[in-house]
């Protein structure tokens, strides 16, 4: 019976970390969330989301990760729940790629919007923190600099115990990083390129410029989260940009990789897991179809059964 006892032990260990998938500790999803796309979402440890999604799916996954709701500070696109209260003045400019209004961001108006009326209807749905999206503008807008940094402050200081994800700044962010719990890196390597149609490589001396900003966010000692792009189903492309992008984020560094496509409305996945791992690197169907199972090969393997037996004898006594 004792030998029993410790083989179906041994079985339930296994089926566990057979079916438990390896991830990137944090995604950016803007689609919608059914069920699927809840069990998927809830591999990651940071989920960054639209704030239209479901609020039901957006507690049950707060309540064991951080869920953070997306704001931009910058721009509008009229989707958004408190785009109706925006009064026209405020509008100085557009992003057309995006078929976005461009802000007034040192507006007080605007730091009311969203101090009042954009964070809260976030946090009213469920959401643990927030992700600040187009703070680049200020390099667009340079006389505004001083705004966005007493904005993001102003957020911190509102809510002082949310969650704050700043997308890029590298102008502002020594100055913002004292309000912020990570700052992430989108266009990390790769990107998509709008005027060509299509996603790229950086070219050299961009891909230094980015290494330099790098460097200066390991200065202020803040955390870093790196967004990549890529056609995920161009099996090709997925391998050769990870190679590169992994390739980078070693060199750098850099511990949290994300590679989605411009829309993000596909989960996407960590392309550099297999690899911290020491597992093969390349593909036999899509990425998380065989990083799932490569990693399931690797880790139930000799050397797991060394504690097992270990535990075995205790239970045998």
């Amino acid at each position: 019976m004792k030998w029993a006892r410790f083989f179906v032990l041994l079985a339930l260990i296994c089926f566990s970390i057979f079916t438990t998938r390896v991830s990137a500790s944090f995604t950016v999803y803007y689609g919608q969330i059914g069920p699927s796309e809840y069990s998927e979402l809830g591999s990651f440890d940071i989920i960054i989301l639209s704030p239209t999604v479901n609020s039901t799916y957006v507690s049950k996954l707060s309540s064991n990760h951080t869920a953070v709701g997306y704001v931009s500070l910058a721009t509008i696109g009229g989707w958004e729940p408190w785009a109706k209260n925006l009064p026209k003045g405020l509008l100085i400019g557009e992003n057309q790629n995006w078929d976005e209004g461009v802000v007034d961001f040192s507006s007080p108006e605007w730091e009311r919007i969203i101090l009042e009326e954009a964070i809260p209807y976030i946090l009213s749905q469920g959401f643990d923190g927030v992700f600040l999206d187009n703070l680049d503008y200020v390099d667009l807008y340079p006389d505004k600099k001083d705004a966005m940094v007493n904005l993001v402050r102003a957020i911190r200081e509102r809510y002082p115990n949310i969650t704050i994800i700043a997308n890029r700044g590298f102008s502002i962010a020594k100055e913002i990083a004292p309000y912020v719990d990570y700052l992430l890196l989108e266009d990390f390597v790769t990107y998509y390129n709008f005027s060509s149609d299509r996603y790229e490589v950086f070219d050299e001396s961009e891909l230094q410029w980015e290494f330099d900003q790098i460097q200066k966010l390991k200065s202020l000692n803040v955390s870093i989260l790196a967004l990549s792009y890529a056609d995920l189903t161009n099996e090709s492309q997925v391998r050769e940009f990870s190679a590169l992008i992994c390739m980078h984020a070693e060199e750098y560094n850099i511990s949290e990789v994300y590679l989605a496509d411009l829309s993000l409305q596909r989960i996407g996945f960590d392309p550099c897991g297999r690899q911290r791992e020491g597992a093969r690197t390349t593909w036999k169907g899509t990425p998380q179809e065989t990083s799932s199972e490569e990693n399931e090969e690797a880790v139930c393997g000799p050397v797991i059964f060394l504690p097992l037996i270990i535990l075995g004898r205790f239970i045998l006594r």
